[in-house]
């Protein structure tokens, strides 16, 4: 018996009287919301759908679900009360107990008229996104938290949202065959950086846009819901030495084609193809360009088609946020500087390599990884004193490693943002790293802000804040933000570390405890002092708060 789905697969269902898509081995209502589970009680509900309207035993769900792993009684139940609390499921009709035998899916008859309308949008985003959602400047977030009684809550934006202006969403490349997916990954966060080197465009990622290619039908919706002026579409196809890519330009307000361009050809011709769009689409866009921005476009990155393809496979991997991931992303972005010594976005993402070890206590050697960082994050500056991502990597570096200065950091990120006023990460990792050093009021202020403007803010804004409010005491408005970020991203662990600091600063024992035991089934070690190594914090008085809240959840 195997539960297999497979990766483009989209399925509409039915469960109880609601309606769900089943896409990419998430769960999400037909809004596009994904209905936020566990990593263990997520494979549960992919094993029952697989095997919908049949009974598994509880042998059999043990042997799908924890693979060479004898589960308990209690884990396995667990997992049941999970799906059924985030489905709403009180009756217990849809996932079904038979007793002395197992429990069983029931899976009705979908009413969409056209199921095929979810599979238009291409499906190439990130694994790391492994719950995409729309929040919208003033949304309602649907939170189903494990283990506790599912709510609706309101986000409220703390001041109105700008015009879409000059704001530029890359929805994801649509893919014509399944081994195209990296490519058309790959070739849209490209696209997406050297966007983002122009300081008159705000930029929408693609890993932000995948939701919203598959839960709205026209470009006019999207612009709408991403309250974005343009659109960027593509789609690739590829063999082993030719690549085919077409590219337009939407208009948001009518769905009309501004531009459009296509490049078929060799894999080592493309980089002369790719180093023209921001220019082309700058133009259709009929954008007011300063002469730094001129200077960045007419800039190429690398000549060395191998060099850039090492460098969106290193992307793929750290997005992946796993220490073995991280080794990849090493390999490939060394592999790159060597065939191409000048490439310094080469050099400051090996540099962020580094950093996210440290920041997850990946680290085996410290002082050695410590100083690699450095150098590549200097190297990179060296190479291209303008690039706005060196300044950005410095700065997180520089707040993460013991030999780092807070100020040094904070000067990097407001060079940062002083060359992309138009990126928000750099402002919110400003906002972090004012908060790690207590000036909670100041980094909430800037949280505020961006939350409030940003049309599709990532995981990692939320935590920010989540644990800002979190050292204020504001622990009612840090449980819904941090369920926020683990409606993105459930198997987070900074989210996960966060969640149980809160919960266990509720009072809420019993659930902070099961988020406990979640973020061991993950892998991570749940000792006290291991949980304290990842912690951020740089104020003696903040990282007492945060072991004591540990220990009220257990953690010793």
């Amino acid at each position: 018996m195997t539960a297999d789905a497979s990766p483009l697969q989209v399925e509409h269902i039915r469960l109880g009287s609601d309606e769900y898509l089943w896409r990419n081995g998430h769960l999400q209502n037909t809004r596009g919301r994904v209905v936020p589970l566990r990593a263990k009680s997520l494979k549960m509900f992919e094993v029952l759908l697989a095997q919908r309207g049949a009974v598994l035993s509880k042998e059999q769900l043990s042997e799908l679900v924890w693979p060479n792993t004898a589960a308990t009684d209690e884990s396995i139940a667990r997992c049941v009360s999970d799906i059924r609390k985030a489905l709403r499921d009180k009756r217990h009709d849809i996932v079904e107990t038979f007793p002395k035998l197992g429990y069983r899916l029931n899976v009705g008859i979908s009413d969409a008229a056209d199921p095929d309308q979810y599979q238009r949008g291409p499906l190439g985003g990130l694994p790391v996104l492994l719950g995409i959602f729309i929040v919208l400047v003033v949304a309602t977030l649907a939170v189903a938290l494990t283990r506790t009684q599912a709510r609706v809550t309101q986000y409220t934006p703390y001041v109105s949202a700008p015009s879409p202006g000059n704001s530029i969403a890359i929805m994801p490349f649509f893919a014509q065959a399944e081994e195209d997916g990296f490519l058309a990954t790959g070739l849209a966060e490209d696209l997406e950086i050297h966007l983002a080197e122009v300081s008159g465009i705000r930029v929408i990622s693609s890993a932000q846009t995948a939701m919203i290619a598959d839960a709205l039908e026209t470009p006019v919706e999207r612009a709408q819901s991403l309250q974005t002026r343009y659109l960027v579409e593509g789609s690739v196809r590829q063999n082993d030495t030719q690549i085919s890519l077409s590219l337009r330009l939407i208009d948001g307000a009518d769905g009309a084609t501004l531009w459009a361009d296509r490049y078929e050809g060799s894999r080592s011709e493309i980089l002369a193809f790719r180093d023209g769009l921001p220019d082309a689409l700058v133009t259709a866009m009929a954008v007011e360009l300063s002469t730094r921005d001129r200077q960045r476009l007419a800039r190429t990155d690398t000549d060395d088609p191998k060099a850039f393809e090492d460098v969106l496979r290193a992307r793929r991997a750290l997005s992946l946020f796993t220490y073995e991931a991280s080794l990849d992303a090493e390999k490939y972005l060394r592999r790159a500087i060597a065939r191409d010594p000048t490439y310094a976005r080469a050099h400051a993402e090996l540099a962020s390599a580094f950093v996210i070890r440290m920041e997850n206590d990946w680290i085996v050697l410290s002082s050695a990884d410590t100083a690699k960082a450095f150098y590549f994050g200097e190297k990179a500056l060296e190479l291209d004193p303008d690039l706005w991502f060196s300044h950005y990597i410095l700065g997180r570096l520089h707040s993460v490693s013991e030999t780092g200065d807070i100020a040094t950091a904070l000067n990097h990120l407001e060079t940062a943002m002083a060359l992309q006023p138009q990126n928000d990460d750099a402002r919110i990792y400003y906002a972090i790293v004012l908060a790690m050093s207590g000036d909670l009021e100041e980094a909430n202020r800037i949280f505020e802000s961006v939350l409030a403007t940003h049309p599709q803010p990532p995981f990692w804004y939320f935590l920010g804040r989540a644990n800002a409010l979190f050292h204020q005491q504001r622990n009612e408005e840090a449980l819904v933000t941090i369920s926020q970020c683990l409606s993105q991203l459930p198997n987070s662990p900074y989210c996960l570390r966060t969640q149980i600091a809160i919960l266990a600063r509720l009072g809420r024992i019993e659930d902070a405890e099961w988020a406990v035991e979640e973020y061991a089934i993950l892998g991570h070690e749940t000792t006290l002092d291991a949980i304290m190594k990842s912690a951020i914090e740089r104020d003696d008085d903040m990282r007492s708060y945060l072991r004591a809240s540990y220990g009220l959840a257990g953690i010793e």
